[in-house]
């Protein structure tokens, strides 16, 4: 500090000011004032609303939203470089998909900070993308067979739809007999946004004529897939979704259907889900019907080939026996 005592006391009290949080007045004056929080109130009010989410969507996205405003909501926008971000990101959790979110939201976040003039590139993306593989297992048709032979009725009813459709697990308990009409199943799907406008017309073949007759029993209700309660609730104590107190929530396909499976004796680390029927279904498509993966992307509903190779992938295609055609000439 030198020998100046009144300069070195100044140099202290500055350095306190910096050292303390909260103690430096200037910096509160002239410090940037847009924080992160600031950015996530634009996202909640201005962006989201655009994006179409769904309601489990968006609340499942806000648990994201307000981690990152728990951990970093206080700090300014300007001046959060990549590695603030990749720290952040890195020591918030161990999970691969879990940073995978983060990293995703805390983009959506900080982009719209930048259409506000507050920071000038976005940090988020240009940290690392952690790299997620599904480790579950795939579903085979021997394990399918196994788990639907202890199903009940309306689990068997809810696994042959999407074995033979194709549809996702929140469009199989949503489908209706009045979906079903002029030859045709009518189903628009249930996606997580309304960035693709996709109306399905799948045609009745016997199969699925037979599995909708299968369906009507005793149990009066509009849904296909269906079940009487354990328990009678007035229709103030349903779950906000459920609009019939015979229908089958998705929550309750999935855990269903994980304990037959359990109960079938199908262990290992990541045992097949539910979701797996899809790209089962797919590939016995691919491989018994000789469908080409545009028809079977046409049916899963999916906008690119690419993402329907992921549901194909793993799935043994068979060896096709070909006899070739063309004679060669005789050389002497």
């Amino acid at each position: 500090m030198g020998k100046d005592k009144a300069r070195a006391f100044a140099a202290a009290k500055k350095l306190n000011a910096l050292l303390l949080a909260g103690n430096d007045l200037v910096a509160k004056v002239v410090a940037p004032k847009e924080t992160i929080a600031h950015a996530i109130t634009v996202f909640r009010a201005e962006d989201i609303p655009e994006r179409g989410w769904k309601e489990r969507t968006a609340a499942e996205y806000e648990i994201t939203v307000r981690r990152i405003e728990r951990l970093i909501g206080t700090r300014p926008v300007e001046g959060f470089t990549v590695k603030d971000c990749a720290t952040f990101i890195d020591t918030t959790t161990d999970s691969v998909r879990g940073r995978q979110q983060l990293r995703l939201v805390l983009g959506w976040i900080l982009q719209c900070a930048i259409q506000k003039g507050w920071a000038e590139s976005n940090v988020a993306l240009q940290t690392r993308k952690p790299k997620f593989k599904r480790k579950r297992e795939r579903l085979t048709l021997d394990i399918y067979s196994k788990i639907w032979t202890l199903a009940p009725g309306w689990l068997r009813i809810a696994m042959d739809i999407s074995l033979i459709t194709l549809m996702r697990r929140d469009d199989v308990v949503l489908l209706k007999f009045s979906d079903v009409r002029d030859g045709s199943v009518w189903v628009v799907p249930n996606k997580s946004d309304t960035t693709t406008e996709l109306k399905l017309q799948i045609k009745l073949t016997p199969q699925l004529t037979e599995l909708f007759a299968r369906a009507r029993d005793n149990v009066v209700s509009p849904f296909i897939v269906h079940r009487l309660p354990e328990k009678a609730r007035p229709s103030d104590m349903r779950a906000k979704d459920r609009t019939h107190h015979t229908q089958v929530m998705a929550e309750q396909l999935t855990r269903a259907f994980a304990d037959v499976r359990d109960a079938a004796g199908i262990g290992g680390q990541n045992p097949p889900t539910f979701h797996e029927i899809r790209s089962l279904g797919g590939a016995l498509l691919r491989t018994e019907s000789g469908w080409t993966r545009g028809q079977v992307k046409e049916l899963m509903g999916h906008t690119e080939e690419t993402t329907t190779q992921i549901y194909l992938n793993g799935h043994d295609i068979p060896w096709t026996e070909v006899t070739p055609g063309l004679t060669l000439p005789i050389h002497r």
